[in-house]
C-alpha cells in the first residue's frame, strides 16, 4: 500500500507538469494573446524550468519511494 502522502505528493507533481504543458501550449498557440510578457522566449523558458523541475521530482519519488512502477 503507497502511503497517503507519498500519493499525494505524486499527483501535486503530476499537476505541475500539466500545468505547465498547459501553460506553454497557450503561449505556442496564442502567442500574441500574452501581452504583459515582454520576452516570449524568456517566459517559456521559466515554464520549461518549471515543468523539468517537477518531472525531476515525481523521477526522484517513482525511484526511491515505488517498487514496481
Amino acid at each position: 500500500m503507497i502511503d497517503q502522502k507519498i500519493k499525494a505528493l505524486e499527483l501535486k507533481y503530476k499537476a505541475g507538469i500539466a500545468e505547465q504543458i498547459a501553460e506553454i501550449q497557450n503561449y505556442l498557440d496564442n502567442p500574441v494573446g500574452v501581452g504583459e510578457h515582454g520576452s516570449l522566449v524568456e517566459t517559456m523558458d521559466t515554464l520549461v524550468g518549471k515543468l523539468a523541475e517537477s518531472a525531476e521530482k515525481l523521477d526522484m519519488l517513482e525511484r526511491y519511494f515505488y517498487e514496481d512502477l
